[in-house]
């Protein structure tokens, strides 16, 4: 066992192979912990774009039925913008931050 891993050691090819196969995974400006890095990084990025096509496809969405229908064009109008009839009266109840504990 002990001759056969020192024929391995001394083999020519076995060494270039482990000193190449070192210098790709740590030695290298492109290595294998910036790889999986890169990976991770575009991963999260094609989550954020998803999520950001999601919340376009809501968007237009809610556009299209503020522009069409009237009753949720007033529904929107008077939740954000606080506007009212003339013979209605708005009270805006809003909450107390609650004290650190």
């Amino acid at each position: 066992m002990k001759k056969r891993l020192l024929r391995l050691i001394k083999n020519k090819y076995t060494l270039s192979t482990v000193v190449f196969l070192l210098w790709l995974t740590f030695f290298n400006e492109i290595d294998l912990v910036y790889i999986f890095q890169s990976r991770r990084e575009v991963a999260t990025l094609r989550n954020e774009v998803q999520q950001m096509r999601d919340d376009n496809a809501r968007a237009t969405e809610a556009l299209h039925d503020l522009t069409t229908n009237a009753v949720s064009l007033e529904k929107f109008a008077r939740e954000n913008y606080y506007m009212k009839r003339d013979n209605e009266v708005v009270y805006v109840f809003k909450e107390r931050p609650q004290p650190a504990q």
